[in-house]
Parts: C-alpha cells; sequence; structure tokens
C-alpha cells in the first residue's frame, strides 16, 4: 500500500473532528483507568490484611472508593468511544 490510501483510509474512519475529539477523550480516560485497574484490587487486599492487625478501615474504605471510580471512568470511556465510533 502507498501511502495516500493509507492516509485516506485513516481519515475515513472518522468523518469530523467532533467524533475524533470525542474517541481522543474516551482513550483519555481508559488511560486513566488502566492504573486504577491495577491500584484498586491491591488497596483492598492490603485493607483486608491490615483489618487484622488493627484500623484498616480506612485503607479498606478508600480501596472501595477507587473501585467505584473506576468502573465509573472506564464506563464513560466505552460511551464516548461508542458514541465516536456509530456517531451517536
Amino acid at each position: 500500500m502507498n501511502k495516500n490510501t493509507d492516509k485516506k483510509r485513516r481519515e475515513a474512519i472518522f468523518e469530523n473532528d467532533e467524533t475524533k475529539n470525542v474517541f481522543k477523550n474516551g482513550m483519555k480516560y481508559l488511560a486513566i483507568a488502566l492504573p486504577l485497574l491495577f491500584a484498586s484490587p491491591i488497596v483492598v487486599t492490603i485493607g483486608f490484611k491490615m483489618i487484622n492487625k488493627g484500623n484498616g478501615y480506612f485503607v479498606l474504605i478508600l480501596g472501595c472508593l477507587m473501585t467505584l471510580i473506576t468502573i465509573i471512568i472506564v464506563t464513560q470511556a466505552f460511551r464516548l468511544i461508542l458514541k465516536s465510533l456509530f456517531n451517536k
């Protein structure tokens, strides 16, 4: 393939700049959620282990809040990506 047909194919994916920006925002949300996907289960695990030793409720609640925030961010990201792909 030459460069012109490849560039035309990439331009055909997004018809206008608005859908391209919506897709970029969705990808940004996914990039924000990626570290939280790994950190929140670790914090929850640490919180449960700290409960056995004493006061670990703060860390456990923090981990649960991080998990909820992660779910919300990922849902928002997929909503934006699907909105840009289906132009709705």
